[in-house]
């Protein structure tokens, strides 16, 4: 679907990831109990966080994966690779939901994961073109590039919200 519409990144972050992650993001919010709270932020900063550091990991992690797609005989397209990174976290976003009922549920966040990667596998071939012997290597460090991007995205806004609500100092302490 997504090569035959051929979504700009516009689209795709306006029409699905903004609410796809706004929806994640807040039920994260609700599903969190005071205590496990790492570090004490109040809901809307937890959100923000939480929101912030997932939109701009993809934003950032599908940088990075066009600029490394031509080192593997493939296509170096921001626009296919955003869709692809957003429209593969579909089961990721699923799972997460069913998961915020009970906490029985929480292997359905492993079995979206997988599920996920399987997506992400599928169209590295399909939508960038990766040559089907170099497609397995290129999706394991796309994938591991997109997870450190979250990463570090969202420690930068945790560290934003940290210093902004003035709770850093209990956290250095710790």
């Amino acid at each position: 679907m997504i090569a035959d519409k051929d979504f700009s990144w516009k689209e795709v972050t306006i029409y699905f990831t903004i609410p796809l992650f706004f929806i994640i993001s807040f039920a994260g919010v609700l599903t969190v109990e005071p205590d496990e709270n790492f570090f004490h932020l109040p809901a809307n900063w937890l959100f923000f966080v939480n929101f912030s550091g997932a939109v701009s990991g993809i934003f950032i992690a599908s940088y990075l994966v066009a600029a490394m797609a031509p080192r593997f005989k493939a296509v170096s397209s921001f626009h296919k690779t955003f869709a692809l990174i957003s429209f593969s976290y579909l089961p990721v976003f699923f799972a997460s939901l069913i998961s915020t009922v009970h906490e029985i549920f929480q292997l359905f966040n492993f079995i979206g994961l997988v599920y996920m990667v399987f997506l992400f596998w599928r169209g590295t071939g399909i939508l960038l073109g990766i040559p089907s012997y170099k497609q397995a290597g290129f999706s394991i460090i796309a994938l591991l590039v997109l997870f450190a991007a979250r990463v570090v995205s969202a420690s930068f806004f945790a560290a934003i919200a940290l210093t902004i609500t003035g709770d850093i100092t209990d956290v250095l302490n710790s």
